[in-house]
């Protein structure tokens, strides 16, 4: 995602986290939560499904914003071919199973009200 010209320069940063302490301009992309369980596999290779959670965070008023960015987000993930090391993604498997966009408060400012943005991805994988 990173990678990407119209992302990038719509986003102010792509983080694994966003510490407490530090206040990040918006929007913004944090990859959040993630999983994988070990019940897959082909031809007696290891695998599994992963599961990764994509959390972007605005300051615009209203929702356009977030759903132009997820919009750009699900059209790169659905045309991108993605290497996980150690892995071989299956293709065809990527997939968006969840997306949701609401207001959420800022925890920095009280007045203030932010648009949260949420999709959760997943794949299945299997060991090389």
């Amino acid at each position: 995602m990173a990678a990407d010209d119209v992302l990038s320069a719509a986003l102010t940063g792509i983080y694994g986290y966003v510490p407490a302490a530090t206040r990040t301009a918006f929007p913004y992309l944090v990859l959040g939560r993630r999983q994988r369980n070990n019940d897959s596999g082909g031809m007696q290779a290891p695998g599994g499904h992963v599961t990764v959670q994509i959390d972007v965070w605005s300051d615009h008023k209203g929702p356009s914003e977030m759903h132009t960015l997820l919009s750009r987000i699900a059209w790169l993930l659905e045309r991108v071919d993605i290497s996980v090391p150690g892995f071989a993604l299956v293709r065809g498997s990527l997939t968006c199973d969840f997306e949701d966009v609401f207001d959420e408060p800022d925890g920095d400012s009280p007045d203030r009200v932010l648009v949260h943005g949420v999709q959760r991805w997943v794949c299945e994988v299997h060991a090389l």
